[in-house]
């Protein structure tokens, strides 16, 4: 594993090269010594990632990472959190495509939002151009090992540690959706997401109730396709799928052959540059909630909730252009605007480390990621 380190006002070209082998701790070490930011793309994490964490933290480097793997994300927080505050350093997980743009457009949206929110419904769809697009292997050998391992994250006991407040939200809920449904607003299938961005966004809000008093809220999170055919067919596969990654024998054929399992949607080669430059998606979030906020955030609001606001997220290519510039903005902004970072280091989610007060929009922006308010029908597609 390489390391690059940012150096302001250097060209990237001249800035040192430090080699180290994540699977040996001394080698880990040394390059943490040196550096301010550990960049960590890792992967799969539960197999790869601790010990740069271990080693960033304890020797004095914030540490950044793309996982989507929320019960090696939440297992960090248990296990370097305050070690992360007495160094003073920040961890902040999942700052790829999964999950900056949910985590941070549910957090835009709170900002602009004018009374109380009582629940979000995020929908992301992928746009692919003519030559289609193959996500890496990686990804899918990391959707293997979370199917496989599930029973055994002990993730709930890991919740309850780094979440132990029960946080006061309202009767108020989002509406219950099919397993598959057309939405009312967006005029296409939908399905639930199962990402990292809902247990990402669902931290982020325990920090917000919890450091800030904020009013927690409810959020589901959604995957729009373009048609109902590919709805089931997503579905179907996915059934299967996770029944045949149950056993060894059909697992390891899973893991040996992701183009054939996967219909070309997993590639050992990962996508080409035409298909990044072709690709790219949209977010959407839909806030329901009331004109008015209250004071007290563990009061709850006796009428339904009736306002409603909009945000879309836009950016190009998930896999490596957006997720790339994610990544890049979030360690330029524990570089540049430590400030406004929370005071004491730990380790956050994107939201937690920079909804307040930071440049990370004006960042994401550069790199074509943006999100805006929008008011219309026309807006939204």
């Amino acid at each position: 594993m390489s390391v690059r380190f940012y150096v302001a006002g250097k060209n990237v070209r001249d800035v040192p090269i430090i080699i180290a082998d994540s699977s040996d701790e001394q080698s880990l070490v040394e390059m943490a010594k040196q550096a301010v930011v550990v960049v960590n793309t890792v992967g799969p994490y539960r197999l790869h990632g601790e010990a740069v964490v271990k080693a960033a933290v304890e020797n004095g480097a914030s540490h950044v990472d793309i996982s989507g793997e929320p019960a090696w994300l939440e297992k960090m927080q248990m296990k370097y959190s305050e070690t992360a505050k007495e160094k003073g350093v920040y961890v902040v997980g999942a700052c790829g495509w999964d999950s900056i743009p949910c985590d941070m457009g549910v957090n835009f949206l709170q900002q602009h939002f004018p009374g109380d929110i009582a629940f979000v419904e995020t929908f992301v769809q992928l746009n692919t151009g003519s030559s289609g697009y193959s996500f890496n292997a990686g990804t899918y050998q990391t959707l293997i090992l979370g199917l496989s391992e599930a029973a055994s994250d002990g993730l709930g006991k890991i919740r309850r540690a780094i979440m132990p407040e029960k946080m006061p939200r309202g009767p108020a809920r989002p509406p219950k959706r099919s397993a598959i449904f057309k939405h009312e607003g967006l005029n296409k299938w939908c399905l639930p997401f199962l990402g990292a961005d809902k247990s990402i966004v669902n931290r982020s809000r325990y920090f917000a109730h919890t450091e800030h008093q904020e009013r927690p809220f409810y959020v589901e999170t959604y995957l729009r396709l373009s048609s109902l055919f590919w709805a089931l067919m997503l579905v179907l596969w996915m059934m299967v799928f996770s029944f045949l990654v149950k056993f060894k024998p059909t697992r390891k054929f899973l893991q040996n052959y992701p183009d054939l399992c996967t219909f070309n949607m997993f590639k050992e080669s990962g996508p080409t540059r035409e298909q990044m430059d072709q690709a790219s998606f949209v977010y959407w979030f839909f806030g329901t909630g009331w004109e008015t906020k209250l004071s007290d955030p563990n009061e709850q609001h006796t009428d339904k909730p009736k306002s409603k606001m909009i945000v879309r997220c836009d950016g190009p290519d998930a896999g490596y252009y957006a997720t790339s510039g994610c990544l890049l903005s979030s360690a330029l902004t524990i570089l540049q605007d430590k400030n406004s970072l929370p005071k004491n280091g730990g380790v956050y989610t994107t939201a937690a480390a920079f909804g307040r007060d930071t440049k990370i929009y004006d960042r994401l922006a550069q790199f074509g990621i943006t999100f805006r308010v929008v008011d219309s029908i026309e807006q939204r597609h």
